[in-house]
């Protein structure tokens, strides 16, 4: 996956083709519990969905990744805003059910976490 997202950089590749690239290597090394890079990488490729300015499933699953990615390194008030920018989008594209219902699932347990921390 390094390859082929260093491989789009130097090719004429739509932005959307090097975002999705970057994806799967950030949540393949989240997997890999390389966090820090992890995040890295996924907000990169929010950054390229960003650009490309119209909200999608692929950029609405980037967002879940990567906070999922920060909640895992304890980052939860980061996390549940992103989640909540996933729900967002989930909500105004044509996604899946089931990514819908992961995304709100994470949001409800991140919203939870916070309340126990606060009392």
């Amino acid at each position: 996956l390094r390859q082929a997202v260093e491989m789009q950089k130097t090719v004429n590749t739509p932005a959307e083709s090097k975002a999705n690239a970057m994806h799967a290597l950030g949540e393949c090394l989240r997997q890999q519990q390389k966090l820090e890079e992890s995040e890295q990488i996924l907000r990169q490729a929010v950054q390229i969905f960003t650009t490309v300015g119209r909200p999608s499933e692929a950029k609405a699953n980037t967002l879940h990744n990567l906070g999922v990615c920060l909640h895992q390194q304890q980052k939860h008030d980061e996390a549940e805003q992103i989640l909540r920018q996933a729900l967002e989008i989930a909500t105004t594209v044509n996604v899946s059910a089931q990514f819908k219902a992961r995304s709100k699932w994470h949001c409800l347990l991140f919203y939870c976490l916070v309340l126990c921390c606060i009392a």
